[in-house]
C-alpha cells in the first residue's frame, strides 16, 4: 500500500506521486488497473483531497494516468515504461553514488551499514 511520511522535506504530492509508481514498479497496479480514488487516497493517507487530486492532475500530465471523466484515473500504457526508465536512472544514480563513497574511502561495511538501515526504514 502507499504511504507518506508527513516529517520528510519531500512534498506530499510528491510522496503520492512516487508511492504511484512504486506500485507500478512492483507490479502492484498494470496498466489498464483503475487507481485509487482520489477521495479514498485522502483519506486512508489522512490527507487533504486536494493534495492528491493535485498529484493525479500532474502524474496525468506526464502521461501515467488517464482521467476518464465520470470513470476515475487509470493507469496508462506508458506507465510500465516510464518506471523502468526511471528505474534505470535511479540505478545508475546509485551506482555513481556508491563508487563515489568507495573513491572517497567509504569503507564496505559502512556502506552496508547505510543500506540496512535504509531497509530497516523500509514501509
Amino acid at each position: 500500500m502507499l504511504q507518506i511520511d508527513p516529517a520528510s522535506p519531500v512534498p506530499i504530492n510528491d510522496q503520492i506521486k512516487a508511492g504511484l509508481r512504486g506500485l507500478v514498479a512492483r507490479g502492484l497496479l498494470k496498466p489498464g488497473d483503475l487507481a485509487p480514488s482520489i477521495r479514498g487516497l485522502a483519506a486512508s493517507l489522512k490527507v487533504n483531497p486536494n493534495t492528491v487530486a493535485r498529484a493525479f492532475r500532474e502524474l496525468a500530465l506526464e502521461g501515467f494516468l488517464e482521467s476518464r471523466r465520470g470513470d476515475g484515473n487509470y493507469v496508462s500504457d506508458k506507465a510500465k515504461r516510464q518506471v523502468q526508465q526511471n528505474l534505470g536512472g535511479v540505478r545508475a544514480g546509485l551506482n555513481e553514488a556508491l563508487l563515489s563513497a568507495r573513491r572517497g574511502g567509504l569503507p564496505w561495511r559502512e556502506v552496508e551499514a547505510l543500506v540496512q538501515k535504509v531497509r530497516a526504514e523500509e514501509p
